[in-house]
């Protein structure tokens, strides 16, 4: 999916060319600042989203193997809307229209036919709250293991370990019943 002029652009970046750079700004900076102020963002906002997104981009560029499996400008727009939805979920905003489930909010612009995340969701509203929100932490919003135990006042890693374990058991028991 991505073009010559995508190819050129990355290994622009991956040499330092600040040239890629202005490209990448004057190219793909007004949608992203048209996201972010649609999205309870500022112009300021923007800035910093879409300077995040360029350290995003470039390190993900230089990973070893790392191949662009769609255009530059979805993938630019796809770091920069997760990091916005980031930022939105830890300073606790959530978009117009969301009842407390950020993540939601964040991905239906994206998938306008309902998404397989919906078999997900339904699944953790049968399960307890304190599951839903260790399985949330650990896979929607990726948090360290290390750093969810502290959250949530376990004594250690392991603790933390067998929480885990029995929110997967209780959603895995859910997820198969009918």
């Amino acid at each position: 999916m991505n073009t010559t002029a995508d190819d050129i652009l990355i290994e622009q970046l991956k040499a330092g060319d600040r040239t890629a750079s202005t490209a990448l700004y004057q190219q793909y900076f007004p949608m992203v600042a048209i996201y972010v102020q649609q999205n309870s963002g500022n112009q300021a906002d923007a800035e910093d989203i879409f300077q995040e997104t360029l350290l995003v981009l470039l390190q993900q560029i230089q990973k070893p193997g790392f191949v662009l499996s769609s255009s530059l400008k979805t993938f630019v727009y796809a770091i920069a809307r997760n990091l916005w939805c980031k930022r939105l979920r830890d300073n606790r905003v959530f978009l117009p229209g969301d009842d407390a489930v950020p993540e939601q909010s964040c991905t239906a612009e994206l998938f306008p036919e309902k998404p397989a995340t919906d078999n997900i969701n339904g699944w953790l509203d049968r399960i307890t709250y304190n599951c839903k929100r260790i399985l949330k932490a650990l896979f929607f919003y990726q948090q360290p293991m290390a750093l969810l135990a502290r959250r949530m006042g376990w004594k250690n890693k392991h603790t933390a370990d067998n929480q885990k374990y029995k929110c997967l058991q209780q959603l895995r028991k859910v997820a198969t019943q009918r």
